[in-house]
């Protein structure tokens, strides 16, 4: 856990958390892990950090721009970020609480519009958004967003293969010990090292994408779905698929291997998987199956809370839930059959001890030697 996550954990067991209303704690997790996120990518700022300009710019960028986003979180995310930087104690409390409430009106209007700033303006500089003028960043501060743009003009266009992938996997593997991107992970380096090799080798086998060509909803579903189903994934892994696929991520656009484009869809994907996968990680494999296929059935609107409206809707669409259980099972086919082979002997075994607890007597079991000893008996005992 790095400190940005440590200091949300403690914010929502904090006093000031428990001041808020109750839509701004329904939303507080997912504001400060999108807006930290977005500040660390885009201003390369940690949480104690901001600046009002840099609050502004992420205000009114990708951290507001996402469809799903609803009227309820947008109406929660000044108050909540207004306390989180309380409960920090920053030193720009003020100037940064007024940044806030100045960009307020033109992140509603991003939001309703499930555009950026920029996007809403046709390309229009975020600084516009905030109605301040440009000033060059020097020093330490323009250091990290030049070597982004290094970075993203270098990357250039890969011809894959599946053995330039192989290749990747290795490489990255190989790296892994000494970059940065990978260092203070809760999980061990071999751990890293096979959610790494099983994400990047479900994409392509699953999805015939290689990185750079990488979707959203194909990565929703590779990380979000299909590798908590692994049979070889241990709770402890999945619990941190998000901060290891995140470690990817930088990686790979820190090596020029992705741009920033796909990098940021990346990352997108990962923003409010956290919850779901620790959920995941406390379920029995089985569970997690049924779990996957509830989310699947109320992703398409109906209440699962409601057993007999969702088992309605399934039988009215039970090509389309065994098509979405096919597609998250199908790398781990082989498993599901030996699986099936165990519950199908195992229930032929308890049919069996059931014949024989009532005292049935199979026709294999009849007693014919018995017989034909007492006639035997019986011949010697007349001689």
């Amino acid at each position: 856990m790095n400190e940005q996550e440590e200091h949300i954990n403690q914010f929502l067991t904090s006093s000031t958390y428990h001041q808020l209303s109750t839509n701004q704690q329904k939303h507080a997790q997912d504001i400060l892990v999108r807006f930290t996120q977005q500040m660390k990518n885009e201003q390369h700022l940690a949480d104690t950090a901001w600046t009002p300009q840099a609050v502004k710019d992420v205000m009114v960028g990708d951290f507001i721009a996402d469809p799903a986003l609803t009227n309820q979180f947008g109406i929660a995310v000044a108050p909540v970020l207004k306390a989180y930087q309380k409960f920090l104690g920053v030193d720009q409390l003020k100037e940064i609480t007024q940044a806030i409430d100045d960009q307020r009106a033109n992140m509603n209007a991003c939001r309703k519009a499930h555009q950026t700033w920029a996007q809403l303006h046709g390309g229009a500089s975020k600084q516009d958004a905030a109605k301040q003028p440009v000033a060059a960043k020097k020093g330490a501060e323009s250091a990290p967003a030049a070597e982004v743009k290094s970075q993203t003009a270098a990357v250039k266009p890969t011809t894959w293969t599946a053995e330039k992938l192989a290749q990747l996997i290795s490489q990255v593997k190989d790296a892994m010990p000494a970059a940065a991107e990978f260092q203070h992970q809760s999980l061990s380096l071999g751990e890293q090292q096979y959610v790494v090799t099983e994400f990047l080798t479900l994409m392509h086998q699953e999805f015939n994408q290689y990185p750079g060509e990488w979707v959203f909803a194909d990565l929703q579903r590779v990380l979000g779905m299909m590798m908590p189903l692994d049979p070889d994934i241990t709770p402890k892994q999945i619990k941190n698929i998000v901060p290891t696929a995140q470690a990817l991520f930088d990686y790979l656009k820190r090596t020029g291997v992705i741009a920033m484009d796909q990098y940021k869809v990346g990352l997108k994907a990962i923003a409010n998987m956290q919850n779901s996968e620790e959920m995941l990680a406390s379920l029995s494999r089985k569970e997690r199956e049924t779990q996957l296929m509830l989310s699947f059935i109320n992703s398409n609107g109906i209440n699962t809370d409601d057993v007999k409206a969702a088992e309605a809707w399934m039988d009215d669409h039970r090509d389309e839930v065994a098509a979405f259980m096919r597609t998250l099972l199908n790398p781990w086919r082989d498993y599901e059959h030996q699986q099936l082979v165990k519950r199908q002997e195992a229930a032929r075994r308890r049919a069996q001890l059931t014949v024989a607890d009532r005292g049935e007597i199979t026709h294999h079991r009849a007693p014919r030697g018995i017989k034909f000893s007492k006639k035997a008996r019986k011949k010697r005992h007349r001689k």
